[in-house]
C-alpha cells in the first residue's frame, strides 16, 4: 500500500501525502512489523509534500502536532534525541515552502514578463494603426467627400433637374455623374476596409474574465461607439448614437464583449456603406445587467432602397447574416428589416454573469 501512494504521490500530492501518514500510524492494525517499513523518510516526505502543496497555516499546524507528539504523546526511546528530530521535521516543512515559493515567485515573474510583452505589442499596435490612420484615412475621407460633390453638383444641376429632353450636355453629365458615384464607391469601401485593420490593431485585450461591474465592457463599446461616431461625421453622416444603462452595466466575458464589439463595428461599416450620403443615422446600445440590445435606424441609398426586408439581400448581408447565426448559438436575435427606404436592425444579445477572478487589466496594474 504504502509503495503504491508513493508512486501516484506526484499526481495527487495532497490526498497522497495524507494516506502515506495514515499508513504510517495504522500499519500496525494491519501487521505486527507495518512499523518497521513506515520509515522516517517516509514520515519526511509527506510533511514535505504537505507544506509544498498546502499553505503555511497547514505546515505550521503540522510542525505543532509534530511537537506535541514526540514530547507529550509519543516520546521517543532513549536512543533518539527529541531536539535532532525536531530540527529534522522543521527543515523538511520549511523546504516544501520554499519550493512552493519559489514556484508562486517564478509563476509570477513570467507572468509579469508575459504582460509586459502584451502591453509593448498593444502600444506598437496603436502606433501602427494611429500611423495608417493619419497616412490613409484622411486622403480617403477628403477624396470621398470630392466625389460626392460632384455627384451631388451634377444630380442637383438645372438641366438635370428640368425633366426636359436630355441633351448631349446632359448624357454626358449623367455618365460623369455614374463614375463619380463608382469612384465614391470604391472609396468608401477601402476606407471601411481600413478602418476593420485599424479596429482588429487597436483591439482592446483588457475584457477578460474579471470585469465583474460591466466597466471594462462598457468603456469599450463606448470608445468603439464614439470612433464610429467620428468617421461617420467626417464622411458627412448625421448620427447620434446613445450608449444607456439601464439597471447596471452588464459583466461580460471575453468572447461575448468580442462578439458585441466586432458586431458593433460592422453596424457602423454598413452606415458608411449602404446609408443615404448625409443622412439622419440613430443607434441606441441599450446596457442590461443580463443583456445588451442594440438598434438602428437610417435611410438608404437609392439603389438599395427598393430592397425587401431580408437583410441577406443586401449589400455587405453577409456579415449580418454571420452575426445572426453567432448570436442565435449564445441564445440571442438579430432582426433587420428595409421598408420605404429605411433601414431599421435590432440585436439582443443575452449576457451571463462571470466570476470575479482578476482579469489581465487588473494583473497588469497590480
Amino acid at each position: 500500500m504504502l509503495v503504491a501512494v508513493l508512486v501516484v504521490s506526484p499526481l495527487f500530492p495532497k490526498s497522497m501525502s495524507v494516506a502515506i501518514i495514515v499508513i504510517a500510524y495504522a500499519g500496525d492494525l494491519f501487521t505486527s512489523y507495518a512499523s518497521s517499513g513506515n520509515s522516517l523518510p517516509t514520515h519526511l516526505y509527506a510533511y514535505g509534500m504537505l507544506a509544498y502543496s498546502t499553505n503555511v497555516i497547514i505546515a505550521a499546524a503540522l510542525f505543532t502536532y509534530y511537537i506535541a507528539t514526540i514530547l507529550l504523546i509519543s516520546p521517543p526511546g532513549p536512543g533518539t534525541n527529541p531536539v535532532s528530530m525536531i530540527s529534522m521535521y522543521a527543515m523538511v516543512l520549511l523546504l516544501g515552502r520554499a519550493l512552493s515559493w519559489s514556484e508562486k515567485t517564478t509563476r509570477k515573474r513570467f507572468e509579469a514578463a508575459q504582460n509586459k510583452n502584451r502591453l509593448q505589442e498593444l502600444e506598437s499596435r496603436a502606433r501602427i494603426a494611429d500611423a495608417i490612420h493619419d497616412a490613409v484615412t484622411g486622403d480617403l475621407s477628403a477624396a470621398a467627400f470630392v466625389a460626392q460633390r460632384h455627384v451631388a453638383g451634377v444630380s442637383g444641376s438645372p438641366s438635370a433637374a428640368a425633366g426636359g429632353p436630355v441633351s448631349a450636355a446632359d448624357a454626358a453629365d449623367a455618365a460623369d455623374a455614374e463614375d463619380w458615384r463608382q469612384i465614391n464607391e470604391y472609396i468608401l469601401f477601402a476606407l471601411t476596409n481600413v478602418h476593420r485593420v485599424i479596429d482588429e490593431l487597436n483591439m482592446d485585450a483588457t475584457v477578460l474574465p474579471g470585469d465583474a461591474d460591466g466597466e471594462a465592457l462598457a468603456n469599450l463599446l463606448r470608445a468603439t461607439m464614439n470612433d464610429g461616431d467620428r468617421r461617420l461625421r467626417k464622411l458627412g453622416f448625421e448620427i447620434t448614437s446613445i450608449r444607456h444603462c439601464a439597471g447596471g452595466k452588464p459583466s461580460a466575458s471575453r468572447e461575448t464583449a468580442e462578439l458585441v464589439n466586432n458586431l458593433l463595428r460592422e453596424i457602423y461599416a454598413n452606415i458608411a456603406r449602404h446609408a443615404a450620403p448625409g443622412s439622419k443615422v440613430d443607434l441606441s446600445v441599450m446596457l442590461r445587467p443580463n443583456a445588451i440590445e442594440i438598434t438602428q435606424i437610417n435611410p438608404m441609398k437609392e439603389g438599395i432602397a427598393g430592397a425587401d426586408g431580408h437583410d441577406n439581400e443586401l449589400p455587405g448581408g453577409h456579415g449580418l447574416a454571420s452575426f445572426k447565426k453567432q448570436l442565435e448559438s449564445h441564445q440571442g436575435t438579430l432582426t433587420a428589416s428595409a421598408q420605404d427606404g429605411s433601414w431599421t436592425l435590432f440585436a439582443y444579445i443575452p449576457v451571463t454573469v462571470i466570476d470575479d477572478s482578476p482579469g489581465l487589466f487588473e494583473q497588469v496594474q497590480a
